[in-house]
């Protein structure tokens, strides 16, 4: 059995000086450790290996309340998870949220209005999703403002990971690279 890692990576804005990372925290999850780490450039989050929603946020919550060093200092402006299909609540979340919307069109596979990135950023900025993460910040002031993908993949949903729910038709989106982006209060 092999172990995967995740890293939460902090960003700061772009005043910040030089490269440095600091591990905050690290916590098994199953196949997969679970790293909460802390540089002058972004909080990230890193893949390979499907990670359920509750060790995910409960990892997020344990490094924002933690007051022994190392900890969470600075003003920090992203928090990158990396590839949603690691993370397989949000990728169905993404997947059946596009099925059951009329701005998406599933047989081309594509938003009917916009860029797909723009598309994908706005169902994972609800408040569904980001209420869940935020709680997770507990008193530290931060807040999600916005999110921003990239690399958007789209299939069927054969293709999102872990999904045993009726095989419905049509292309949907369910994978990216995302990052949600923050403001400390």
């Amino acid at each position: 059995m092999s172990v995967f890692t995740f890293f939460f990576l902090l960003t700061l804005p772009a005043v910040a000086a030089s490269y440095q990372e600091r591990l905050i925290l690290s916590v098994d999850a199953g196949r997969c450790s679970l790293r909460v780490e802390a540089d002058e450039q972004s909080r990230t989050l890193r893949r390979s290996c499907a990670v359920a929603k509750d060790p995910m946020l409960q990892t997020l919550a344990a490094a924002f309340a933690k007051t022994d060093p190392p900890k969470l200092e600075g003003p920090y402006s992203s928090l990158f998870i990396g590839r949603l299909i690691d993370f397989p609540w949000l990728s169905q979340y993404l997947a059946l949220g596009a099925h059951k919307d009329r701005g998406w069109n599933r047989e081309k596979g594509k938003p009917a209005a916009m860029d797909v990135n723009k598309y994908v950023a706005t169902i994972l900025a609800r408040r569904e999703v980001t209420a869940q993460i935020e709680e997770t910040f507990g008193d530290s002031g931060y807040r999600i403002v916005g999110v921003s993908v990239e690399k958007v993949l789209v299939g069927g949903f054969g293709d999102v990971p872990l999904y045993e729910g009726e095989m419905l038709s049509g292309k949907v989106p369910y994978d990216a690279m995302v990052w949600f982006r923050l403001e400390k209060r």
